[in-house]
């Protein structure tokens, strides 16, 4: 397990020393003690054991179809806990999460042996998505204070589904310099990607205006949205509608465009990597000098063993928890995501 022994945040300089190396192989990136990590992970329904009567999650219960036992979840729970131990440095300093159900997980989650000496604290709301499913920020509280959380809802233009998860808003001060970030999950592609791009964008406009805002008032505001946006860098909902590319004159950096070039994707979905989960910044984040900066080539898809099983045809993909109703013990059907941020 990694443990932090030093955090100075007075002198803007924060210090860690990790535990024992890994057993299984970190491919994309050399573990360094030094680094300061920010990561996202779509987990893949984290649901608890609980009907909740106000949304759709029978199937994960004991007796629903998917025979969601008490074993089954907490190995849920573990295995989140095991990749969040996994990335590279130690613990990250905050950890963007989605398709959790309630506090109540996210409570059980931070009790993990492998991720409790980060002192996690919980930024989250219940959403009106008709699942259940929310996001939610873990920040390390030896690390970073909480200065700010707001949610901000959506507006979808389907009169028979209307409902999504919002974007959770906080922002952190961390080694005394303020961090805005954002956690997304837009809308999925039901139904078909242009069938229901729009919902896509709906949400995009959303992110866009509040980070506009931001910027109104403070142009060299450090921003970090993340996310799983169910969409590519270059679909429309990012490169038209949130503005944001591989470089100027977008307003805001994807990170992960040049990843999606390279079929370096998150998400496998019939026979191709897509770059679904992402990171998108301020180009004030991006391109400072001093203080608080992830630089371009900062970001990293934790492509690892552990969370991979290769088919019949050697290709590697997530390790999922279901299939269908087949239960297989895995992880999730997203890789997570990492960002390296320098002092």
């Amino acid at each position: 397990m990694k443990i932090t022994v030093l955090a100075s945040l007075s002198i803007l300089c924060v210090t860690f020393v990790t535990g024992c190396q890994k057993s299984h192989n970190v491919t994309n990136q050399k573990r360094d003690n030094q680094q300061l990590v920010i990561g996202f992970y779509n987990v893949e329904n984290l649901f608890d054991l609980a009907n909740d009567p106000a949304t759709n999650d029978e199937d994960f219960t004991p007796t629903g179809k998917l025979q969601w036992t008490e074993e089954r979840y907490l190995t849920k729970l573990s295995h989140i806990a095991q990749v969040m131990d996994s990335l590279p440095g130690a613990l990250p300093i905050a950890m963007g999460l989605c398709e959790i159900e309630n506090r109540s997980v996210l409570n059980d989650l931070i009790k993990q042996e492998k991720i409790v000496a980060g002192k996690y604290q919980i930024v989250h709301k219940d959403s009106p998505d008709e699942r259940g499913i929310d996001v939610a920020l873990l920040y390390r509280s030896d690390v970073a204070t909480l200065k700010y959380e707001e949610f901000l809802k959506i507006q979808l233009p389907s009169e028979n589904d209307p409902f999504t998860r919002d974007i959770l808003y906080c922002i952190l001060e961390i080694a005394g310099e303020e961090m805005h970030i954002f956690v997304n999950h837009w809308p999925s592609r039901s139904g078909g990607q242009a069938e229901s791009e729009i919902n896509r964008i709906t949400a995009a406009q959303v992110l866009n205006k509040r980070i506009e805002e931001i910027l109104a008032k403070d142009q060299n505001a450090k921003i970090l949205a993340m996310g799983d946006f169910n969409d590519h860098p270059a679909d429309k909902s990012i490169a038209e509608h949130l503005h944001a590319g591989a470089a100027k004159p977008y307003k805001y950096y994807t990170y992960m465009a040049e990843a999606a070039l390279k079929n370096e994707g998150t998400h496998f979905y019939k026979g191709e990597w897509g770059a679904l989960d992402q990171f998108i910044g301020s180009w004030s984040l991006v391109e400072s000098t001093k203080g608080l900066r992830a630089p371009i080539g900062s970001q990293h898809r934790f492509f690892d063993d552990l969370v991979l099983f290769r088919d019949k045809e050697g290709q590697a993909r997530p390790n999922r928890t279901y299939v269908g109703d087949s239960y297989k013990n895995g992880y999730s059907d997203h890789l997570a995501i990492y960002l390296n941020i320098q002092l």
